[in-house]
């Protein structure tokens, strides 16, 4: 669809994407050319908060390095074809694929979702594939699922619901956010007196403002949690009432937990007992509380039963959907998320074949595979083949465990499409490469909990098309017309008639707020199968799993060794933007944060470059020496890769996910461990030949 162009100067409101956050912006207009970025004051997520990130917009959408035309694989070189050609080529291929092997062995890989995941969804439950890869599950789904499966849907904190305490676990919300919920409500609740506890093994800007920080042990949250179901039990700081009235499993649960007093959780946790009592105390007797539960929670094979232990304190403190306390928001009547995928036009012959489901049921549920199972299945062909990889917008090898296996993987498919904005590491192994635009260049429907909002395509970039248009392209080749539309604009139309909108209608429209309706369950219970908080969930064990929330502790740290961890830069989105002069400046080299004291061992000054090593394999960071670790602690820069080079080298030498293995299989989730992992630590030059 060809959008209206603006004459002389103007103003156009969008939503930023240069992250999760959503961000509302100003987009500033003169004859129809993009001049300036602002933040947007009327958003009702930001508030004119518009971060670096945001900033650097205009320099990826005018960036010389930008993917402007399909191109196609001939030998090592990839040459320019048109769009028809390409997506001609391109279904021919996946339908010769699906005739020889079947649907499955074709797989629809995203990375952080850009408001089209359910568009990657709609397509492979028509094509027929049970298989869709992404990053999940070291990201939003352990929290999401934990949540549905306790209390059927998935919580926010509250934090205009004036919170008398906020509570900060495995996130830096100051720095990364997550849909559609910005810092500065954070930012705004802590200056209206809402108390502040953070849960971290690191120092950041919100542990300084703290009225208690922990420095736990990474990996160790479960433990903790558990500790703090123990003791609001022991202590009566619960709400009897609803807990008599709104959950299932209470005296399981309080069995389950009584042997995790606070000294056992202290040496579990590295914390002290006082310290697990006062978190407790805070937490337990608090009026209003809310939990903020990062992505720091989910990596690591604890993840699943950590988040649903931090789930069953919302429930037993009074504090879910209750206001300041952790939302269940209710969504508009827009064709999105939840009913846009078409789920039910997967067979459930054709569920059954979903890489992983067996090892990682949760997972499953949530119409994922597992990335471990997928890599099995394109090297080893096991349980089946898969031949045919279709990827939006996924740097495997950067955010994937085990990035050799990753990469190896990738290079003996049958047919392999990628879809990006720049050719990264993963486009180079490409059959057939197609461009796609930033979030100026897209119409699009924002959904978040909070709010609706459209995002506005402003502007051009050579032969840029979005990942909607190349689905709508490749699904009426593919005879899958019935489900789709003749062009986006149809289609945006569609997924707005339920709120009497059409597309053109809510481009001038503006940001539509959703307001919290607390404690729905007084009339309707939970949107749960027994209309109530499962603390122990009986399902979850007739499907291997465990029916309550256990804790699995890692192995001893060997001597010598470290626990490595890592945390989200300001500057960069996963792997992303490390191309944007702008943004590089800020945050040049790939960094390891080290204890000074530790360093001094080791004979390693600020900015030597250090080779850290595990038992999977080795990459190279410069030392950042940083008092705000233990001393057998480190953080390693995530997703890091040197676009201005080629070759392995470019991917390979700094990435944190060539010391990452394979996840455990217990857990029911599968997610990989990035938060403590053993490795060594040696003082290297930078070119030095025992670096890989």
């Amino acid at each position: 669809m060809t959008p209206p162009r603006a004459d002389g100067a103007s103003e156009q409101r969008s939503v930023c994407r240069m992250c999760h956050g959503g961000c509302g912006v100003i987009v500033q207009m003169h004859d129809g050319v993009i001049s300036e970025l602002k933040g947007d004051p009327s958003s009702p997520a930001s508030e004119g908060f518009f971060c670096v990130k945001g900033k650097a917009s205009l320099e990826l959408l005018q960036h010389p390095a930008r993917l402007r035309e399909p191109l196609l694989r001939r030998g090592e070189r990839h040459i320019p074809i048109s769009w028809d050609d390409a997506l001609d080529l391109a279904a021919q291929r996946i339908g010769e694929q699906i005739a020889r092997h079947g649907p499955e062995t074709v797989v629809l890989s995203q990375g952080t979702d850009r408001n089209y995941q359910e568009w990657v969804f709609r397509f492979a439950n028509t094509l027929g594939t049970p298989n869709v890869l992404g990053p999940g599950h070291v990201c939003f789904y352990p929290r999401v699922m934990a949540s549905i499966l306790t209390c059927g849907g998935f919580t926010f904190c509250d934090y205009d619901g004036e919170p008398e305490l906020i509570v900060i676990w495995g996130s830096n919300k100051l720095q990364t956010h997550s849909d559609g919920l910005i810092g500065m409500k954070l930012a705004k609740a802590l200056q209206r007196g809402a108390r502040l506890v953070v849960i971290d093994p690191r120092a950041t800007e919100l542990s300084k403002r703290a009225e208690l920080w922990l420095q736990i042990r990474p990996g160790s949250d479960g433990a903790l949690a558990l500790g703090m179901l123990h003791l609001l039990i022991e202590e009566g700081w619960y709400d009897a009432d609803f807990v008599r009235e709104h959950t299932e499993g209470f005296d399981e649960l309080r069995e389950h937990v009584r042997h995790y007093d606070p000294q056992r959780v202290a040496g579990l946790t590295d914390l002290t007992p006082e310290q697990v009592r006062a978190l407790a105390g805070a937490y337990g007797q608090a009026q209003r509380a809310c939990i903020e539960a990062g992505t720091g929670l989910s990596q690591n094979e604890n993840g699943f039963a950590t988040l649903r232990s931090i789930c069953m304190l919302s429930a037993l403190s009074g504090n879910l959907d209750a206001p300041g306390g952790d939302v269940l928001w209710d969504l508009l009547p827009v064709d999105g998320r939840r009913s846009f995928p078409l789920a039910e036009r997967l067979s459930p012959e054709q569920q059954g074949k979903r890489l992983g489901g067996r090892d990682y049921p949760v997972l499953s549920m949530s119409g994922w595979a597992h990335p471990d199972a997928v890599w099995d299945a394109m090297l080893d062909k096991q349980p089946y083949p898969v031949t045919t990889l279709l990827n939006f917008g996924s740097n495997l090898p950067m955010v994937y465990a085990d990035a050799q296996r990753v990469h190896r993987a990738l290079s003996g498919l049958d047919f392999h499409m990628s879809c990006d904005l720049f050719m990264t590491p993963t486009a180079q192994l490409a059959d057939l490469v197609l461009p796609v635009g930033s979030w100026l260049e897209r119409d699009q429907i924002v959904e978040f909990n909070a709010y609706l909002a459209p995002r506005r395509k402003l502007a051009q970039v050579g032969q840029c098309r979005s990942d909607e248009e190349i689905i709508l392209g490749l699904a009426q080749r593919l005879g899958l017309g019935e489900h789709f539309w003749p062009d986006l604009g149809a289609a945006l139309d569609h997924k707005l008639a339920g709120i009497g909108h059409t597309w053109a209608s809510f481009q001038g429209h503006g940001p539509i707020a959703i307001q919290p309706n607390y404690r729905k369950y007084r009339s309707g219970g939970f949107r749960t199968r027994s209309g109530k908080v499962n603390l122990l969930h009986a399902g979850l064990a007739r499907m291997g799993c465990d029916a309550l929330p256990q804790y699995q502790p890692g192995p001893d740290l060997p001597s010598g060794h470290f626990r490595m961890s890592s945390a989200h830069s300001r500057h960069f989105y996963n792997s992303e933007y490390r191309q944007l002069a702008g943004l590089r400046k800020r945050e040049p080299l790939p960094r390891v944060q080290i204890h000074p004291q530790a360093a001094a061992a080791l004979g390693i000054a600020e900015g030597d470059w250090v080779l850290v090593r595990s038992a999977n394999g080795s990459a190279r960071f410069a030392a950042q020496l940083y008092e705000g670790i233990t001393p057998d602690v480190v953080y390693v820069a995530p997703s890091w890769w040197y676009p201005e080079e080629q070759g392995a080298a470019s991917w390979q030498r700094s990435n944190a996910n060539m010391l990452t293995g394979r996840a455990s299989r217990g857990g029911g989730m599968g997610s990989s461990n990035f938060r403590n992992v053993a490795v060594q630590l040696e003082k290297i030059e930078r070119d030095d030949s025992n670096a890989q």
